[in-house]
């Protein structure tokens, strides 16, 4: 049952008869999506699957999809390879606001800095990261921990190589990063209205109080936020509630503090997307998803530009110091026996960007800046870890390679493979790091030997039962 608040401001915003009709939709069967990931894979491979699942194309984001729920994508192997990222298709949109003004005439040499100030569990991340095909750096940060977790497992799971994982509060990141991102998306934490029908929680936990201190809270998020924004850079501001006094009123109090923000035009997507409503009163430019109109749940999304050029400006404590690896020639030994040529060049042709922590080594991001007292979960690729006299891989990095990166790959149908992802040794030629391969997409990595492929899937990621 509905908040009685809830509804009463929600008579007061929409009038009687769409209240009811928002309401009415609220008891419905939520629609589920998903985005298919261009990192991993290739098209003949994507459009098999999108047969095998019965995807349909969502019109506003090119990797997006809407599937039938018997379809069950969660619960398939192509899951964990990382193959797709299930999302609700009106979270796709203030993703889809940030590439589209970003990507859309820009050259495939696009390189920029953005950051996903409340990311977790990675949606809007994966999204952007898809876009930036490896180039710029991607900052995702997430200031509860274990949110952050998730959020870091998923930004392997897809396969990025360039992102950067942190676990910080928003001030902390505006005293380091000054001016320094070209793109920020806020998805601020919120009273949760358009996840009412899928989050019972939700429901259980609103009230007039928690939206008066989400708004609050947005405002403070907000400010930073626009610390880091470089002049000429561009922002998307978005929650999934209906409340206008975090949406429409919390951007124009933004707007009236900083006149130099301003509406950037949305019409390139309102165009493609049914069902978007203009945003209220000032705001016509934003977006507004009422799950009554559109195939989705509720969502509310501004984009903003900050007006100004400026050069790149650069964190203080100038950038990490990286260095050749001791153990060059093990790693070597190790990249000439596993992946193709051109692989392993490329890997060695980055190493002034190998940081090692421990006896872990991580490939970092171009133009990473200082991390030096942040809480860092993920620095780029995590290639793997030195042990004595060998280098073992790390699963990230596997789920990083496509077919032709690998000298030996193990390709197993759906069945083998989710007795791959439940820790089970699989029957396979060869010797040595061989790659497994569920319909040319990466689920993990195996040791061949005697007819054997041992499993090396990690325990922590296993599927029980």
């Amino acid at each position: 049952m509905l908040p009685e608040g809830f509804l009463k401001n929600m008579r007061s915003l929409l009038g009687e008869e769409e209240c009811a009709l928002l309401e009415s939709a609220l008891s419905e069967e939520p629609s589920g999506a998903l985005r298919l990931n261009p990192l991993k894979g290739n098209d003949e491979c994507r459009e098999e699957l999108i047969k095998l699942l019965g995807l349909e194309k969502i019109s506003y984001e090119q990797t997006g999809y809407y599937f039938e729920k018997d379809a069950v994508p969660g619960r398939r192997p192509f899951h964990d390879a990382g193959a797709y990222y299930i999302q609700d298709p009106s979270a796709m949109i203030p993703g889809a606001l940030l590439c589209g003004k970003l990507f859309e005439n820009a050259g495939n040499d696009a390189s920029y800095r953005i950051l996903d100030l409340c990311a977790a569990p990675g949606g809007k991340s994966t999204q952007i990261a898809a876009a930036m095909a490896g180039r710029g750096i991607l900052v995702s940060n997430e200031i509860n921990r274990s949110r952050a977790e998730v959020l870091s497992r998923n930004i392997e799971r897809m396969g990025i190589r360039n992102a950067i994982v942190l676990n910080e509060t928003s001030d902390k990141l505006a005293e380091r990063f000054g001016g320094y991102f070209d793109a920020i998306v806020v998805d601020a934490p919120c009273s949760g209205e358009g996840m009412f029908r899928k989050d019972p929680e939700a429901v259980r936990q609103w009230s007039e109080e928690n939206v008066s201190m989400c708004a609050e809270r947005q405002k403070e998020i907000l400010e930073n936020a626009y610390l880091m924004l470089r002049p000429g850079g561009v922002m998307v501001y978005s929650t999934c509630t209906f409340e206008k006094s975090e949406d429409e009123d919390a951007v124009e109090a933004f707007m009236s503090a900083h006149p130099d923000m301003s509406p950037a035009d949305t019409s390139f997507l309102k165009n493609v997307a049914e069902g978007c409503s203009d945003g209220m009163d000032g705001c016509k430019d934003a977006i507004r998803l009422w799950p009554m109109h559109f195939k989705g749940e509720g969502h509310f999304a501004a984009l903003l530009e900050k007006k100004g050029e400026s050069e790149r400006a650069f964190p203080s404590g100038g950038f990490e110091s990286a260095s050749s690896v001791g153990n060059g020639k093990i790693l070597r030994t190790f990249l000439s026996e596993t992946v193709d040529e051109k692989t392993a060049g490329h890997i060695m042709n980055s190493r002034d960007r190998f940081r090692m922590f421990g006896d872990n080594l991580f490939l970092m991001p171009e133009e990473t800046p200082s991390l030096s007292g942040l809480k860092v979960l993920r620095c780029g690729l995590h290639l793997g870890t030195f042990k004595k006299d060998r280098f073992e891989p790390s699963h990230a990095f596997a789920l990083t390679l496509n077919v032709e990166d690998a000298k030996l790959v193990h390709r197993v149908n759906e069945d083998d493979a989710e007795e791959y992802v439940k820790g089970m040794t699989l029957e396979g030629n060869g010797s040595g790091w061989c790659l497994v391969m569920l319909d040319g997409f990466s689920v993990g990595w195996g040791k061949a030997g005697g007819g054997r492929i041992k499993n090396h899937y990690p325990k922590g990621l296993r599927i029980q039962g």
